[in-house]
């Protein structure tokens, strides 16, 4: 089986993370389907590359959840299931409140303005409908609070759950009633940020996150060891 939806690579000094990005952009994107079983001749030709910078890159993905081995058949794209994904929200609450509130406190008049052009630009892509785009606003504003709350591991931690995250959302995103109920809330947090009020901010980063993991109940139920492998190698 081919992998065409796999973009194609130059060769390059660092063959490994570049066959990670890509592998990984099409999980996260929905291009490798959840369940998929992955085949590292196929990948390897479709990249343009060797077999062993995609072993590698296989085998980080294999550490941070992305992919599951499957016996003999080899490797597949780890599923969606609701237990991991709900893990990964209790752990949201607690790295988003304290990003949420750190941010208020340190947030600058740029900062804010930039802000609000995210959250501007969330409104829009919810009301065009297309997932794709409402998942990235989505990203670029959570990682946007990391980035002001001037703690670089709270931002590297967060963009691997995002990378999570975005496989998931776009199942949830199919009830349109909560696509702008999101930037409601998004938009609640940024006033406590640019009040620079760290309690106000906390809270409602903390609702938010709470709401968010209830709409996991969406994907299928079925038992996964909550366990999440840290970045090896490549971020």
């Amino acid at each position: 089986m081919r992998h065409a939806s796999v973009d194609s690579l130059r060769p390059g000094p660092t063959l490994i993370e570049q066959a990670y990005e890509a592998i990984l952009e099409a999980i996260c994107s929905g291009r490798l389907a959840p369940g998929e079983r992955l085949h590292q001749d196929a990948l390897a030709a479709r990249l343009g590359i060797s077999r062993q910078p995609v072993g590698q890159a296989l085998s980080i993905l294999r550490a941070q959840d992305f992919v599951r081995d499957n016996g003999r058949r080899g490797m597949i794209v780890a599923p969606l299931e609701r237990a991991f994904f709900e893990s990964i929200y209790e752990l949201r609450e607690a790295l988003d409140s304290l990003a949420a509130s750190l941010a208020a406190q340190r947030a600058t008049p740029t900062d804010v303005a930039e802000g609000r052009k995210l959250v501007a630009a969330g409104r829009r892509a919810a009301r065009s409908s297309k997932i794709e785009a409402m998942v990235a606003r989505d990203m670029e504003f959570h990682l946007w609070v990391c980035r002001v709350s001037g703690n670089p591991l709270l931002l590297q931690t967060m963009r691997l759950y995002w990378n999570h995250l975005r496989r998931a959302m776009g199942e949830v995103l199919q009830a349109p009633g909560r696509r702008q109920e999101i930037w409601d809330e998004h938009d609640a947090l940024l006033r406590g940020i640019s009040r620079h009020n760290p309690a106000a901010a906390a809270q409602h980063a903390t609702l938010h996150a709470r709401a968010a993991g209830k709409s996991m109940a969406v994907l299928p139920g079925a038992a996964r060891p909550a366990r999440l492998g840290g970045p090896k190698g490549v971020s």
